[in-house]
């Protein structure tokens, strides 16, 4: 059987199964559909999602069920706000045009503790070490943050809750995948939840993955582990020890070229590459509440990730070279202790401090050999960096009366940076009167600080029962990255350290919220923000001459955009429909690159859906994701800074089909990923004319059964 008629069989197989599934369906008492009231963290504490909070999006658990979702990634996709950014490594979320920013601009946290690595120029947000079967929901908040979380904010924070059961469970689930084959590839697992006592409760949840790409040659199969206990010390005081582990081992074939990818994209890329993924976190949670008026939280936390390149082979300038062992690490010691004080109804004072010790180490090897000129030339660079932060926080939110709340906050930050860089060059040149050795080691440490402040005053005014406006002005910032405080000169070769400023951003937003007559919910938003002092590098670190290489401080950037998503429950909540568009206008405002857009950046993305719910147990849905053109990393001119031949990215729309039944114990879910097989881009680099494609039209099921 071809790959065509198994596409078709088992669309057939899966069409007779809905159409089943639908009669079942209608034949069930009609139950109301209804959204539970949810709660979310952006204070620090969980309280009701009405309760004083103004631009916050939420996903929760039904939605991550009814859609198929098997990565955290694809959950984010479907958010209007959030797109995905690939400067060469992997791709990196991104909220509010930060561009090639985005890794060290927008704030990934698991239950409240940050996830992004400290290696900026080669740092992607772990997203796919998060077990998306172990998670209660994911909430976003567009633009800021500073007061609560501290550096790195400017884009925003996106908050993943895992889940926490005290009561019995059980259930085991699979999920497959499908390209042109019946099945490539898909993921099995457990959850299970036992109360040992009424006090005591464990938690376990496993999966195990083993995944083709859309791209011939790519392979992802590994695990993750989640185990936890959580025990209620007595009626005021609760404590959670939780222990997560995700190790996985990747395989790809590098990126096409144009010509390549435009005629078939699934093929295979010149390179072979095999990664290996270790990461381990351990996180202990105490909380106590004193009375209603004070709630504590102590929290402490280790998390270690490694990545080991056991083949890796690159092609330059038409010669192989290699750089098996290279490989990063990142370790990172936390506790942090927050108290909230609810003085008044609906007012409530927030207090802390953070500690964050963070570790990186960077190993590059690279070795090839150019027969008979150059027998060998072997290079290897390691860096270990350290960023060791303290900071303090207090957080006001005051209700003056049914119309007016105020809400204000100050956070310092002080920060220590130590880098030891060392770069060893062995390599043999034969000339006609004798072989020229090069051994050469170069040492270089540096030791840096850095402290800042961030602000934040929003009043909001609620006009009625449903409806709130609100003005939002924040200062934040952006810390330097250890790394960006190590040059090279370009005519020495040597090392030398830097003088850099933080990156200090003003963020204005005028926001609205309401419901409109019971079935018509409605958040806009529209924000300016503008940032000084803007890290930015110039140089080239592969120069055959030697590399060199600059960070610095450019003048200014600005970012103007508008978010908007509306939502109806129509015929008795059974029809929703979800309309979302979100326009940005990031652009650098001052300085050598005046008036030129920010690379990475899409102008509009855009988001349709429509659910249907045929009865309480099934329901079918269809989404729409618009993303317009970018501009690519292009040129930068290595003496001035100065962009150039940033080509266009072009724009692509995806359209998603799915339905999801539930009969009894068991949780059905189908669909089909970009229906219409529309081609494009999660990579380009066209000056060194390299790309890599985005997933064509796949085909998935989920099955999961409860005990």
């Amino acid at each position: 059987m071809n790959s065509t008629s198994r596409i078709i069989s088992f669309s057939f197989y899966t069409v007779l199964f809905l159409n089943h599934a639908w009669a079942n369906a209608l034949n069930t008492k009609d139950e109301k559909v209804f959204l539970d009231e949810l709660v979310v963290s952006a204070s620090g504490f969980e309280q009701d999602a009405d309760k004083n909070l103004r631009n916050v999006i939420v996903v929760d658990g039904s939605s991550l069920k009814k859609k198929g979702f098997s990565s955290i990634e694809q959950v984010l996709e479907s958010i209007p706000e959030i797109n995905f950014v690939n400067f060469g490594l992997g791709r990196n979320v991104d909220m509010r045009g930060q561009g090639n920013k985005s890794n060290i601009a927008v704030k990934v946290m698991l239950d409240g503790r940050q996830i992004n690595m400290l290696d900026n120029s080669h740092g992607v947000t772990p997203l796919n070490g998060i077990n998306i079967n172990n998670i209660e929901r994911i909430e976003i908040i567009p633009g800021g943050g500073s007061i609560l979380y501290g550096n790195g904010t400017r884009g925003g924070v996106i908050n993943i809750i895992s889940k926490k059961q005290k009561q019995d469970h059980f259930s085991i689930f699979n999920q497959t995948q499908s390209y042109q084959n019946i099945i490539d590839g898909g993921n099995f697992g457990f959850n299970l939840n036992k109360v040992l006592r009424d006090d005591v409760a464990l938690s376990l949840s496993a999966q195990k993955f083993d995944k083709n790409g859309f791209q011939e040659g790519y392979n992802e199969k590994g695990f993750h582990l989640n185990t936890g206990i959580m025990s209620d010390l007595d009626e005021n005081s609760n404590i959670a020890l939780n222990y997560n582990h995700f190790k996985s081992t990747n395989k790809n074939s590098g990126y096409l070229t144009k010509a390549q990818i435009e005629s078939n994209p699934r093929q295979k890329g010149a390179s072979e590459n095999i990664t290996q993924t270790n990461r381990s976190e351990l996180s202990l949670d105490y909380n106590y509440y004193l009375g209603d008026a004070w709630e504590f939280r102590l929290g402490s936390f280790w998390q270690d990730q490694k990545i080991v390149y056991d083949k890796d082979v690159i092609t330059m300038k038409g010669i192989k070279a290699y750089q098996d062992g290279s490989g990063f690490d990142d370790t990172t010691l936390g506790f942090n202790f927050k108290a909230k004080y609810n003085y008044n109804e609906n007012s409530y004072l927030v207090s802390g401090y953070d500690f964050l010790n963070h570790d990186a180490k960077r190993t590059s090897l690279l070795k090839y050999s150019v027969f008979p000129i150059i027998p060998y030339h072997h290079m290897q660079t390691i860096m270990d960096m350290n960023k060791q932060s303290h900071s303090i926080f207090v957080l006001n939110s005051h209700q003056f009366n049914d119309i007016f709340v105020l809400s204000s906050g100050i956070r310092y930050e002080w920060n220590q940076y130590t880098t030891h860089r060392s770069y060893k060059n062995q390599m043999q040149i034969n000339t006609s009167n004798h072989p020229i050795i090069i051994d050469e080691l170069s040492l270089f440490d540096t030791k840096k600080h850095s402290d800042n402040i961030a602000f934040e005053l929003t009043p909001t005014f609620v006009y009625s029962d449903t409806g709130l406006a609100y003005f939002k002005y924040e200062k934040g910032f952006i810390s330097p990255s250890p790394a960006q405080f190590v040059n090279k000169d370009n005519k020495s070769k040597k090392y030398y350290s830097t003088d850099l400023n933080s990156e200090i951003f003003h963020t204005f937003e005028l926001g609205i919220n309401d419901v409109l007559w019971d079935f018509h919910a409605f958040r806009a938003s529209v924000f300016y923000t503008q940032s000084k002092d803007e890290i930015a590098y110039l140089g080239n670190p592969h120069a055959t001459s030697g590399s060199w290489w600059k960070y610095y401080n450019i003048d200014e950037t600005r970012r103007l955009g508008v978010e908007m998503n509306l939502s109806q429950k129509l015929l008795g909540e059974t029809l929703i429909l979800k309309q979302g568009v979100a326009y940005i206008d990031a652009s650098i405002s001052k300085g050598v690159n005046d008036g030129l857009r920010i690379p990475y950046v899409s102008k509009v993305n855009l988001y349709a859906g429509l659910d249907y719910y045929w009865s309480a147990n099934f329901n079918t849905f269809v989404d729409l994701n618009y993303h317009s053109r970018a501009k690519d990393g292009g040129m930068i001119d290595e003496k001035t800074g100065k962009m150039y031949q940033n080509e266009w990215i072009k724009d692509y729309t995806l359209v998603d089909i799915g339905a999801s039944y539930n009969y009894k114990n068991l949780q059905i879910a189908a669909g089909i990923r970009n229906v219409f097989d529309k081609k494009y881009y999660t990579y380009q680099d066209s000056i060194n004319d390299q790309y890599l494609p985005g997933n064509g039209r796949s085909y998935y099921t989920e099955f999961k059964y409860v005990f």
